[in-house]
Order: C-alpha cells, then sequence, then structure tokens
C-alpha cells in the first residue's frame, strides 16, 4: 500500500476554484469609503455570490467523501491516533475560522458605520444582502470552516464504516 495516494486532482481544481470565487466576490464587493455618499453601481458582487455558494457547498459534500475514504486508506499506516490527530486539527481550524469570521464582521461594522437598523450607517434601510456586505456571506474563514468541518465530517463517517465492517 502506497502511504500517500496519488493527489486527487479534480477536487484540487475545484478547491482552487473555490478559492479564486472567494477573489471574485470581494473583488466585485464595494468598499464603503467614510465620508463619501452610498455608490450606486447596484450589487455586482451577487453575480460572484450565488454561484460561489453553491460550488462552496458541492466542495463540502466533495471533501467528506474524499475525506473519508482516505483516512480509511490511511488507517492501516497512521493508527487510529493518527485520523484522530488529523480530526483535532480540523476542529481547531473551525474554531480559528469563527474568531476571524467575527474579526471581519466587526471590521465591516467599522467601515460602514453601524449595522442596518442605524441610521447613520452606510447600509441603513439596504438589509444585509448589499453592494458592501457580500464579503459577509463567501469569504477564506467560511471556506476555511467548510473545508474543515467536512474533514471532520468525513472522519466520523470513516469511524461509522470501520465500525460497521468490524461487526
Amino acid at each position: 500500500m502506497k502511504v500517500i495516494k496519488r493527489i486527487n486532482k479534480p477536487y484540487l481544481i475545484f478547491l482552487i476554484w473555490n478559492v479564486l470565487m472567494v477573489f471574485a466576490v470581494d473583488g466585485m464587493t464595494i468598499k464603503h469609503e467614510m465620508g463619501k455618499g452610498v455608490s450606486g453601481n447596484g450589487n455586482l458582487g451577487i453575480l460572484a455570490l450565488f454561484p460561489s455558494v453553491l460550488t462552496f457547498l458541492i466542495l463540502c459534500f466533495w471533501t467528506a467523501y474524499v475525506t473519508k475514504w482516505w483516512l480509511y486508506d490511511q488507517r492501516e499506516y497512521w493508527g487510529k491516533w493518527g485520523n484522530a490527530a488529523v480530526s483535532i486539527v480540523a476542529a481547531a481550524l473551525c474554531v480559528l475560522s469563527v474568531f476571524w469570521e467575527i474579526y471581519i464582521f466587526e471590521d465591516l461594522r467599522v467601515q460602514l458605520n453601524g449595522y442596518t437598523h442605524d441610521p447613520e450607517s452606510a447600509v441603513y434601510r439596504f438589509g444585509w444582502l448589499n453592494q458592501y456586505t457580500n464579503t459577509l456571506y463567501y469569504n477564506f474563514p467560511i471556506l476555511l470552516f467548510g473545508v474543515s468541518f467536512a474533514v471532520i465530517i468525513g472522519w466520523v463517517l470513516e469511524l461509522v464504516q470501520r465500525l460497521r465492517s468490524k461487526s
């Protein structure tokens, strides 16, 4: 048995595509500048937001599937503690990504001078999905959380499969 299997090229390409979609959403989201009025350009970021969320969901399911079988193959080499270490690192990355997302959310609040219910805010009367807030819905912390959580799900699925095969 090979210790490390070859890289799954279609999966790697799809992961890179999702990273590029984060850049697309960020690039098409308008950055508010203090003292200037509200942009009248509309919400171009939504053009990248919906396809990126769809591909993100596909990536998460694919990651869980790939992780399940990869960990199943690696158990003979690493043992059960090696697979547990992968899930612990994934859980730590989930926690890190939550704190990173909170930081982004708070930074955007300061940049916009409040939330949608604050009269002095740049997004007052807009609602949460507008030309300034697209990056709240798809960004690197969300991508990191989704992939890390899918790794944990894949680990759990591998454990369930291993327990079923023993009985």
